[in-house]
């Protein structure tokens, strides 16, 4: 008799904007996407795409059904001061 090998499927709890609470969701993390606590990604709702902020990463959920969209774009970095590019 041979066990089913189990996967083990990341999930994110994230915050929205909104919310003046502790309360979180929970959305799976697609595969090769690395995140942190405080990244932006966007995620499905019933009112469409919303950007929210990941609090924390968990090795799995019970409560999540739907996966995360893809990470927010990122703020246009600040140019080096003093022009110092560093190539």
């Amino acid at each position: 008799m041979t066990e089913a090998a189990t996967t083990i499927r990341l999930a994110a709890a994230v915050k929205f904007k909104w919310q003046k609470d502790d309360k979180t969701y929970d959305y799976f993390i697609p595969e090769g996407l690395e995140l942190a606590p405080g990244d932006k990604v966007l995620v499905e709702t019933k009112r469409g795409e919303t950007e929210v902020e990941v609090v924390e990463i968990k090795t799995d959920s019970e409560r999540a059904e739907k996966e995360i969209l893809r990470r927010a774009d990122p703020k246009p970095e600040q140019p080096a001061p003093n022009g110092d590019w560093n190539f």
